[in-house]
């Protein structure tokens, strides 16, 4: 008897396997549900690993600023005390300059997850740096820890189309019910696998914690307030978006709202009412300007929150921009 090959379009991309010779395992392009759930943990695992050698390279970062930071202010100390004042105003610049460099760099990784009591550990054993050897003992590990950082990190992108990763990002596999498997393999096709090079590890933190998401404020058109959880991201059709997560009881995530960013409005007016609150003159409010539903306004608690979210989605749209210009050339 002749076996035909149906053509109807359902869902193959999880199989439950009933017996090894059943139509289960026949399917060589499905995947059982006991695979699926194996992939994804193990994506889980490498996902983790690259998030701690990040935070791992930011804090080596930062120990190697402060160490730079405690040079250049011992040097302008000991220049103060000699004749030459042009060269005593210049050391002096150079420590102040180190100093700010220090500062945000340890910012950069206390926002990226770093525990404050090992963050204040590093820098209080590389301020006390002095010797040649150690210097270059301390920026050989802290250039080891970004190579390695970047290296987990690129691994973890090159699969984040197949499967969930923790940055948000568009997977394209049709979901409602549509589970065509030309249509899978043309969305796992459209993505080459190469990755964009980061101008600077900073832009890599801005990004990190824009596509990780934050709790902001958000306020509706008639005026209430809601919390969300906010994130924006590139997805994989170069455009930048901006996905919204309710919670409700007990802390579950049941919305989710996605919308396609055209513009920052930045330095928008302050709510009304929002200055009487603790620490209401500190407050700093911003809009996200989107294709389908406007200007989506967001309040932030501080200056420092304000330039991550502003400053790192108008990087997004230059990068997404140049992206789009590449390509349409």
């Amino acid at each position: 008897m002749q076996v035909c090959r149906s053509n109807n379009p359902s869902n193959t991309q999880y199989r439950t396997a009933t017996t090894p010779g059943g139509a289960g395992g026949a399917g060589g392009g499905g995947k059982t549900v006991g695979r699926w759930l194996k992939d994804r943990k193990e994506k889980k695992k490498e996902e983790t690993r690259a998030y701690n050698a990040q935070v791992h390279a930011a804090v080596s970062v930062a120990g190697v600023a402060a160490a730079m930071a405690a040079i250049a202010a011992a040097t302008a100390a000991s220049s103060g005390a000699g004749k030459d004042d042009q060269l005593a105003k210049t050391d002096m610049a150079v420590a102040s300059a180190a100093t700010l460099v220090a500062a945000q760099c340890v910012e950069a990784a206390e926002a990226m997850g770093a525990e404050r009591e090992h963050l204040a550990s590093v820098v209080s054993s590389a301020v006390n740096v002095r010797s040649p050897g150690d210097i270059m003992t301390l920026t050989a590990a802290a250039a080891t820890a970004l190579r390695g950082a970047a290296t987990l990190k690129a691994r973890a992108l090159k699969e984040v189309w197949n499967i969930a990763a923790v940055i948000p990002v568009d997977k394209g596999i049709g979901a409602g019910g549509n589970g065509n498997n030309g249509s899978n393999g043309n969305s796992n096709s459209s993505f080459s696998g190469e990755l964009v090079p980061e101008e600077n590890f900073l832009g890599i933190c801005s990004r990190e914690l824009l596509a990780r998401g934050g709790e902001l404020l958000k306020r509706t058109r008639k005026g209430d307030l809601h919390g969300k959880i906010v994130s924006v991201y590139i997805n994989k059709m170069n455009q930048v978006m901006l996905k919204m997560k309710s919670r409700h009881i007990a802390g579950t995530i049941t919305k989710k709202k996605k919308n396609v960013v055209l513009e920052v409005i930045k330095d928008m007016p302050a709510w009304p009412g929002r200055h009487l609150l603790e620490g209401g003159e500190h407050r700093r409010y911003f809009g996200l300007k989107t294709l389908l539903r406007g200007v989506v306004e967001f309040e932030c608690r501080n200056q420092r929150e304000y330039d991550i979210w502003t400053q790192g989605v108008s990087r997004l749209l230059t990068i997404s921009a140049e992206k789009n210009n590449r390509h349409r050339v």
